[in-house]
């Protein structure tokens, strides 16, 4: 029997391809630095064991939910972007499952039949190590001064729109 752990399995994909997916998850806010560090590094040993390569991941911060998920009302975004065959994403999601500072996800395919060597990894040592940190919070917006609050009513000179007039 041959290993065939990392390919596409699929009669319709084109041979020595992957497809790429993307994930979005959500950690609970109390997850430590620390913890996404741990939680990131083993998550990379999935993929190596799969066969599968990270190509981007990213921390959007911690944010409101629409709803309470376990009586949590926030969160922490992560986003992975990988290439790999049909098995890294039922190994990745089952992973997911078993971690208890995960509180949803959510996979989907990008893209089939991607050679992988025409994408580049922007996985570094150093976004490794910055992978902890949330992004930093974005600056309000500026407040406009709102013109006077009625200027589409204001008397611009048109006669016979007078109060009472039949």
């Amino acid at each position: 029997m041959s290993d065939t752990s990392g390919q596409v399995l699929s009669v319709s994909n084109k041979q020595g391809t992957k497809r790429e997916y993307e994930t979005i998850l959500i950690l609970r806010p109390q997850t430590s630095k620390v913890g996404i560090r741990e939680f990131v590094t083993k998550m990379q040993g999935v993929f190596e064991k799969c066969g599968a390569r990270l190509i981007k991941i990213e921390n959007w911060g911690t944010r409101t939910l629409a709803y309470p998920i376990n009586r949590s009302p926030t969160g922490i975004y992560l986003y992975w972007r990988y290439l790999g065959g049909s098995d890294i994403v039922h190994e990745f999601e089952r992973n997911l499952r078993i971690t208890d500072s995960v509180l949803r996800f959510y996979t989907v395919k990008v893209d089939e039949d991607v050679d992988p060597a025409a994408r580049p990894s922007e996985i570094t040592d150093d976004l490794l190590e910055n992978i902890s940190e949330p992004p930093p919070e974005p600056e309000p917006e500026p407040v406009r001064e709102v013109e006077e609050e009625n200027s589409m009513y204001a008397d611009d000179g048109v006669e016979g729109l007078e109060e009472g007039v039949n």
